[in-house]
């Protein structure tokens, strides 16, 4: 059974419902999955995991939420040894950094020789049902590369 990681961070409740979305899904085709809030998680920890998924959304002028900060600094010094990695982030396609912050993370997951398993993901605003298909997609491709 593979031990999944999907960890977040939410402002508005999107990417709480994205998570939350993420671990029903992924539990129902029998992963072990832990959910946690991304300020609750350790970087360090990640290596622990078969897979992670990461979720943030993009504060202000593209950034980083505050909340993500140490945890994504972390993520410099630690070495993933390959572990199987994909992101999600809602944002708002009305500001000029779109899902900046899912860029971010997606780049220093690569960088810390994680393996990524999918196309990252990002929502304008509001999750629709094509939105939680998206997800569901890659949620697939994760469980497709740890078989």
């Amino acid at each position: 059974m593979s031990n999944i990681l999907i960890t977040y961070t939410s402002m508005t409740g999107h990417n709480e419902k994205i998570a939350k979305h993420l671990e029903e899904y992924l539990k129902g085709k029998g992963a072990d999955v832990t959910l946690e809030q991304l300020v609750d998680s350790d970087a360090f920890d990640l290596p622990d995991y078969d897979a992670v998924i990461v979720g943030s959304y993009t504060y202000h002028e593209g950034e980083l939420p505050d909340e993500a900060q140490d945890f994504y600094e972390d993520l410099e010094d630690v070495d993933l040894d390959r572990t199987k990695f994909a992101v999600f982030g809602s944002s708002s396609k009305g500001h000029i950094h779109y899902g900046r912050a899912v860029d971010y993370f997606t780049m220093q997951l690569n960088s810390s020789n994680g393996d990524q398993a999918a196309d990252s993901v990002k929502i304008n605003e509001e999750v629709e049902p094509d939105d939680l298909k998206r997800i569901e997609t890659m949620a697939d491709y994760v469980l497709k590369s740890l078989e």
